[in-house]
């Protein structure tokens, strides 16, 4: 009996937060921000439904799918404004967090 597995695609997610650099895998069907929290970082979320800013954060190198993303225009998507709860790595991710007060 053959056994079929399904390995999900894992990148390297870098975090610039107030407290410093952190660093962790996370799988491409896993959000950011939970597996943030899974490994113990404290970052800010307020609805964890991709509709506030609170989680928002600035991607610096890499690409996310946050097409389930219903609070950031097309403008702050192009300037690289990303919420950490809809956005799931499609590359290796450097994202600087708590950037809420740079939205207007």
């Amino acid at each position: 009996s053959g056994r079929i597995t399904c390995k999900a695609t894992t990148y390297k997610v870098k975090l610039v937060t107030p407290k410093g650099r952190f660093e962790f895998n996370c799988p491409h069907n896993v959000n950011i921000l939970d597996r943030a929290l899974e490994t113990g970082l404290d970052l800010p979320f307020t609805c964890k439904a991709g509709s506030c800013s609170s989680c928002v954060g600035k991607i610096i190198a890499g690409t996310v799918d946050q097409s389930e993303n219903s609070y950031l225009d097309d403008e702050d998507i192009k300037k690289g404004y990303v919420l950490t709860f809809v956005a799931y790595p499609k590359s290796n991710v450097t994202i600087h967090t708590n950037k809420e007060k740079e939205l207007g």
